[in-house]
């Protein structure tokens, strides 16, 4: 496979260069009117996207526990030494603190939760007051549904 295949082509001036003094024969080059050559993949290749902001966009929340951003992930391909092949994580809002809880199969999420609730309640005297996912149903089983009912202190939704 030649370096240019792989690598990409010369500059049109370049190219220009190496045909006007005989280093490359049987090679023509036509110019544009304007004198632009245009070359779809140097356009493609040198597209931007626009960048991610490295700020949140809206105002965090006031307190501890006032929003909980939780996602559920999994199955991992392989498993860890003890069999654990999900993790489900809760940040806190307001200062980014992540709870992180290996599970070994989905229906252990309701359990992380109350654990997580028990810690933050015993650690900061803090009570989760809304809590976001991805809407990925993990949180929308008829139990869990039912303890966030039964508990008046979590309003939880997702977004």
């Amino acid at each position: 496979m030649a370096i240019a295949s792989r690598m990409g082509h010369i500059s049109p001036g370049i190219a220009r260069k190496l045909v006007e003094n005989g280093l490359v024969t049987g090679v023509r080059i036509e110019d544009s009117p304007d004198g632009v050559v245009f070359c779809e993949s140097c356009v493609y290749a040198k597209a931007t996207r626009k960048p991610i902001p490295k700020q949140r966009e809206g105002e965090r929340s006031t307190e501890f526990g006032g929003e909980v951003h939780s996602d559920l992930w999994g199955p991992a391909p392989v498993a860890t030494l003890r069999g654990r092949r999900y993790y489900v994580t809760f940040t806190d809002d307001k200062t980014r603190m992540t709870y992180f809880h290996l599970l070994r199969r989905k229906s252990e999420t309701l359990a992380a939760y109350k654990d997580f609730e028990a810690e933050i309640d015993t650690q900061h005297g803090a009570r989760v007051k809304v809590l976001h996912s991805d809407r990925g149903g993990e949180y929308t089983g008829k139990e869990f549904v039912m303890h966030l009912r039964k508990n008046v202190r979590s309003k939880a939704y997702c977004s």
